[in-house]
Parts: structure tokens; sequence; C-alpha cells
């Protein structure tokens, strides 16, 4: 027992130890920045020390001058760079946040009311989040109309234009307004990372002195945190899960709600290509669509903030662009957890996303990686005339597979997380030249059905012939058996049907392996039907039905 409980100290003083030097680390970067500029206004406001007078009355020397002059006009002056404060470690940095709340015209109009307001909505987020925030609170100078239709119509554009990647993280957007006796509240929140916001999470509350609160869990409940690749971890079969840091995962918030990851969560990967001379300017945000990482495990004791996410994506591994690093790229998710029960998704070609793929059947399978065991039966679905279909959550299933097949084939196999978007758009690829290929094999092998029951005829009526003695029709039935298309021409027919279309499919991106499988398949009865063997003992026969028309005939 003793034991035990030395064990139990040794470990809180070690967190407690740990915890205390990351925090010290976060104030000495904060009061060094606060220092270098309290510096830097003194320095500006000191006036420049005056010359002593024998430094004023003594001319330099005419040599040195000189040599300076020309230096300054043949050198070029270089620009200097901006100096950025350094970043503090992502697992400690807190996150910038701007919360812009707006009133309705007749919402809470009494003097001092809404700076109450403003400010009980600060010490809610401070009791919260504590360190994991830096937080400021404004009562939005640029939001109109405090409602949510106002709040809906807003965009990304809205934002970008007042608010920064520099300046923060995550800008929420709040609307307060009357709703019968009591007060509706509505939030938003843009990240402007990855250039998205969410929908609009409402809550009526019937007094004003539970607003402050009541936004503060509109806050959480819309917040999508930060999640960095750290490392891939390959598995078998395909299976790939990564090792991801979340931001300010070290710093623990007061509020046991506000936990920022959990097990069973869906991260949403993004990749973000940086500016080479300035590093924290954005160049290019490519979201990987139809790619997920759900949550496996999350460390909170050794390395508190770093996660465990199985990668689900339905492109093989060595092509994936996610999961990777280098000095001007950024591999990024983040957390988002669904906000209805069911997406409303358009199947659409990936070609001509204004094409929609009607009437394709749909397979829900409920399993983490489509080589895994089912969970229950498959869901099937149907799309609409419009190309649409409604998909549900499932519990316990935050992601599962979809197979959309065309015909009696398997167009696609997708994993997909619903609720997360109200509507979506999957493309997928454009299987029209398959089925063109297809359909030119059917029409092939009804020409091999054809060219077999022609020859089994004009041998059967040779016989006849033959058995009555007349050698000329027996000749005449016999040429227009050799008129017949033979092995030969099938197998030249198929390579022109399968050659411009693996062509064609490549050009598009696809893998023409199905494509060619169709036409080995046919080539395959092609040679079994006109095989050495068969055309030995056909030639022998005929030979026979000649030599019997020649006797009958003398």
């Amino acid at each position: 027992m003793v034991g035990e409980a030395m064990t139990s100290e040794l470990a809180n003083f070690s967190w407690w130890l740990r915890t205390a030097v990351l925090t010290g680390l976060l104030l000495v970067t904060q009061s060094n920045a606060g220092a270098q500029e309290e510096t830097a206004a003194q320095s500006a406001e000191a006036p420049e020390a005056a010359p002593s007078e024998a430094e004023a009355d003594t001319p330099p020397p005419a040599e040195e001058s000189a040599k300076e002059e020309p230096a300054k006009e043949d050198t070029p002056k270089k620009p200097e760079l901006e100096e950025l404060e350094p970043e503090l470690p992502f697992e400690i940095r807190p996150y910038r946040v701007m919360v812009t709340v707006s009133f309705n015209y007749n919402c809470l109009v009494a003097p001092g009311i809404r700076d109450n307001v403003i400010a009980g909505i600060q010490t809610a987020v401070r009791r919260m989040y504590g360190q994991v925030w830096e937080t400021s609170v404004e009562q939005s100078p640029w939001i109109a109309s405090g409602n949510r239709s106002r709040l809906e119509r807003l965009n990304y554009s809205d934002f970008a234009e007042r608010y920064t990647e520099l300046e923060f993280d995550k800008v929420f957007a709040v609307t307060i307004a009357m709703q019968g006796n009591g007060f509706q509240i509505c939030c938003r929140e843009c990240d402007t990372r990855i250039h998205e916001l969410t929908p609009v999470y409402a809550e009526t509350v019937l007094d004003d002195s539970l607003i402050p609160a009541t936004t503060a869990r509109l806050l959480r409940d819309s917040f999508r945190p930060n999640v960095l690749f750290l490392r891939n971890v390959p598995g078998e079969d395909g299976r790939m899960s990564m090792v991801m840091q979340v931001q300010a995962g070290e710093l623990v918030p007061p509020d046991p709600s506000a936990v920022q990851v959990v097990e069973g969560d869906v991260l949403r990967p993004f990749i973000r290509q940086m500016d080479r001379r300035n590093p924290r300017k954005l160049k290019q945000l490519k979201p990987i669509t139809l790619t997920y990482l759900k949550v496996l495990s999350v460390d909170r004791e050794v390395s508190r903030g770093q996660l465990t996410a199985f990668y689900l994506t339905h492109l093989r591994p060595e092509l994936s662009p996610f999961g990777g690093k280098g000095r001007s790229q950024q591999h990024m998710a983040i957390r988002q957890r669904p906000t209805a029960s069911q997406s409303q998704v358009k199947l659409v070609l990936q070609s001509r996303p204004d094409k929609p793929l009607i009437s394709h059947r749909l397979a829900l399978a409920f399993q983490l990686h489509y080589k895994d065991e089912e969970d229950g039966d498959q869901i099937q679905l149907v799309s609409d005339r419009n190309g649409e279909v409604t998909i549900k959550t499932r519990e316990n299933h935050p992601t599962f597979w979809i197979r959309v097949y065309s015909g009696s084939s398997l167009l696609a196999r997708v994993p997909y997380s619903p609720g997360l978007i109200p509507y979506d758009v999957i493309k997928l690829p454009d299987d029209s030249i398959r089925l063109g290929v297809e359909g030119e094999l059917q029409l092939l092998a009804d020409d091999l059905i054809d060219a077999i029951a022609l020859r089994g005829v004009l041998l059967a009526r040779a016989r006849k012939e033959a058995a009555a003695g007349k050698t000329e029709q027996v000749e005449d039935l016999f040429e227009r058996y050799d008129q017949v298309p033979s092995k030969d021409d099938f197998l030249e027919r198929i390579s022109n049907i399968r050659i411009p279309a693996a062509t064609a499919t490549e050009k598009r991106g696809m893998s023409p392996r199905r494509i060619n499988g169709a036409c080995q398949a046919l080539e395959s009865t092609v040679k079994t039907f006109f095989s050495d063997e068969k055309r030995a003992a056909r030639a022998e026969e005929i030979q026979k039905v000649k030599q019997l028309a020649e006797q009958k005939a003398q």
C-alpha cells in the first residue's frame, strides 16, 4: 500500500511539474513579447542624442567621405524582411479567438446591459477554456441585425475582409435576438486556416442572465479543434494509422466538457501549401475529399493531446497526398462532429459535375476497413431522378463504406461520414467508356454465336447433299463455310474495341482493369471454340464429307 501511494504521489508530482514548466514557458514568451514592445516604444519616444561641439565643428575626412559615397550609390539597399514573433510549439499554442456579438435592434436596449452581456461572455469563456483560448469579445461593428437569417447568409469572404489568419485562428459570429418572451442565441464558427464556416447552432433562453453561459456552450459545440500530422504508422493490407497532435493539447481546459478530442471522433484532412518566402502566408489550400481519420485513442498522461487515428480513403496509400512533411506544407485536420441526423448526397460524374447519376444502386457496409467483417446487414439505396440519396447516421458507426454500382458492376467504393455536411456531393468516375465496351462486346458475342450456328448449319446441309451425290452443291456450301468469320477475325475485332477504350480511360486518370478483363474473357471464349483440336476435327470431317460426295456421284 505504501509503495502504491508513493507511486501515485510521484505521478501527480510529475504531472504538476510538467504543467508548471509549460505554463511558465507560455508566460515567459508572452512577457518577452511585451518587453520587446515596451523597449521599442521607449526607443521611439526617446530623442536622438545631440552631437558634441567637437564633433559638430570637426568636418569628416575627405578620403572617407569620398569612399563612402560611391558605395551608397553602387550597392542597392536590400529590403528588410518582416520580423515575425516565433510561434509557440503546436502542443502548447493557445487558440487566438475572436467572438463578435451582434444584438437585434430591439434586444437589450437599456443602457449598459449589452456591455454586461459582453463582459459575461468573456468571463464564461475564460472559465470554460482557461489558457486554451486567448479570447477577445466585441460587439460586432459589421453585422447589422442580430438574427439567424443574417447569420446564415454569411460566407467566408465576409470574415476574410476583417479577420486574418495572422491575427486569429477562430472567429465566432454570435447573434442575440428577442423571440417571444425569451432570447434566441445563434452561433457560427469560421476557421481562418481552412476557410470554412460551420452550420448555425442555436438555443433559446428565457432569462437574459443565462445568455453568457449559453453562448459559451454554443461556442464549445461549434468549435472545431485543429490537429497536426506527426507521423505514419503503416499496417497490413493497406491499413494506415497516423499519429496526430491537437493544438494546445498539453493545456487542460478547466471545464471537462470542453475536452477537444475523444475516442470515436472523426477528422477531416486538409493540406496547406505555404509560401516559401513567407512561411506564414497561405499559397494553396487543398481539402482531401472522401477521406477521414477516425480517432482510435487519445493520450492524456504522457504526451497529452497526441492521438492515433485510422486513415480512411478510397485511394491507395501510396497515391494518397495526405500524411507527409515539408518546409512549405502543413498537413492538418479538423475535428468535426455531426450537426444533423442525415446528409443529402448527390452523385455526379467526376468529369461532368453537372450530370447527375440517376438510378444508381448504393450499398452501405458498416465496417471500419472495407476488408473487415461487416457489422450487420447492408442498407440498399437507389439515387433518384436528380441523382440524390439520403444517407442517415448510425450509432457506433460514425464512418462506413458506400459501394456504388453501375448495373451489376462495382463503380466505386468510398468511405463516408454522414451528418458532417448536411448537403454533400460525391464525384464518381465516369463509367460510360466501360459501359460502351460491354455493349460492343455483347454485340460481338452475338456475332460469335451466329458464326458458330451458321457453321453447324452449313456442315449439316453439306452432309445431306453429299449423301445425294451433289458435289457442286457441296462445294458451294463449303465456300460459304470459309467466308464465316474465323478466330483471327474475332480477336482483331476485340483488339479494336479494347485498345481505344483503354487509352481513353487512362487519359481520364482511371484504371483500364475492368475493360481489359471483359475483353480477355471474350478472347478466352473465342480461343476455346477455335482451339487447334476442334479445328483439326472440323477439317477432317469436311474432308470426309467431300469424299462421300465424290463416291455417291460416281
